[in-house]
């Protein structure tokens, strides 16, 4: 913590991985800014006023930005450092209490995955005032990638000129997506994952069955670990059905694809594993060493026998229809379908001749 606050900087850009604690980081690093009786090393004490104000969320010189989906987690952070990077959405937000006539609708706000030029305008009050214990202010800001182009716009103004002892720390995951004009007023911080050793202690503490299996399919991310094994994402039945119609290869048959995917399939999970998949094939294929294995190290022989079969040109345009498939996962005309169409399509990247179009083998 010590090297960090040691920069002096007005802004960090703590950047890695999904999943590997960032923002708790950043919220630790608010409160060691906050601390008013701040140890040696650098961290927050945990006993002064300025410590307990920001463990109950009630900070006057703190503020958390992020988008809507994240709410949940902005207000977790006041209680403990639980964090997963790419879950937390509100199941719902109060009724709507702006209507003409001040009168409670009861119509839910809309639930932005943005971070709204709003929220940045909302900063130039805090910013411009007095801090109230007479020390620093801070505003934590994450995904920096989820900043829409107004509000992207409407912080660099406020990095260009920061106000005398105000502190940014902004969070990002894919740091290319950040505005290079942001990313230029920023120092970077490039945040690594733990350890293995570390983040397996730390998932058996948290009683997470079969952790390096959980490790593995997080990408070495140990919160993300924990939102895969809690089943947050796919059920254990469904996990194992698709994971033995992947190793099929070649061999898969779009009947057994129809036979066998659930009904009710969640669309982004199962995405996200078809992409793990497909990332440690085309890994393989590349560096034939079963070390490039990140996500399935128990079925590194598997994976090499279909990285031998497999087409790599194939195997590209299959993970990019993966990737185009994901932006619109939220919103499946037919989630069932859209998976055995992943599914019949990968069947093409083991038979030689390009990519399959889904359409062809659904009509079979």
């Amino acid at each position: 913590m010590q090297p960090l606050l040691a920069r002096g900087a007005h802004a960090l850009l703590l950047t890695g991985a999904a999943g590997i604690g960032k923002k708790s980081l950043a919220v630790d690093l608010a409160r060691a800014t906050l601390c008013e009786a701040r140890s040696g090393h650098g961290h927050a004490c945990g006993a002064c006023a300025g410590c307990r104000l920001a463990a109950a969320g009630s900070h006057p010189d703190l503020r958390i930005v992020v988008p809507d989906t994240l709410a949940v987690w902005r207000a977790q952070a006041a209680e403990d450092d639980d964090e997963t990077e790419d879950a937390g959405e509100t199941d719902a937000l109060p009724p709507d209490d702006d209507a003409e006539d001040g009168s409670r609708t009861g119509r839910a706000k809309r639930i932005s995955r943005e971070i709204r030029i709003e929220q940045i305008r909302s900063l130039a009050p805090f910013l411009t005032t007095s801090t109230h214990r007479g020390g620093g202010r801070v505003v934590v800001l994450a995904p920096a990638e989820s900043l829409n182009a107004a509000a992207a716009n409407a912080l660099l103004k406020m990095l260009e000129e920061p106000p005398a002892g105000s502190l940014f720390v902004l969070v990002a995951d894919a740091l290319d997506e950040v505005l290079p004009t942001i990313r230029s007023r920023c120092v970077l911080v490039r945040v690594p994952a733990p350890a293995p050793a570390q983040a397996l202690a730390w998932l058996r503490s948290q009683a997470i069955d079969d952790a390096e299996s959980a490790l593995d399919q997080a990408g070495g991310a140990p919160l993300l670990a924990v939102a895969l094994a809690s089943g947050s994402r796919l059920d254990p039945e469904t996990r194992t059905v698709l994971g033995e119609l992947l190793a099929r290869g070649g061999e898969l048959e779009a009947a057994e694809v129809a036979a066998r995917v659930p009904k009710a399939v969640p669309v982004a999970a199962a995405l996200a594993l078809l992409q793990r998949w497909g990332w440690d094939l085309l890994a393989l294929s590349t560096l034939r060493s079963p070390a490039a294995v990140r996500y399935h190290r128990r079925q590194s022989a598997l994976l090499g026998r279909l990285s031998d079969q497999c087409d790599r040109r194939a195997l590209l345009a299959w993970l990019d229809r993966l990737s185009a498939s994901r932006a619109v996962q939220d919103h499946p005309l037919n989630a069932r379908l859209v998976i055995e169409a992943a599914l019949i399509d990968y069947i093409g990247c083991f038979r030689g001749a390009g990519p399959t179009a889904p359409q062809k083998w659904l009509s079979q």
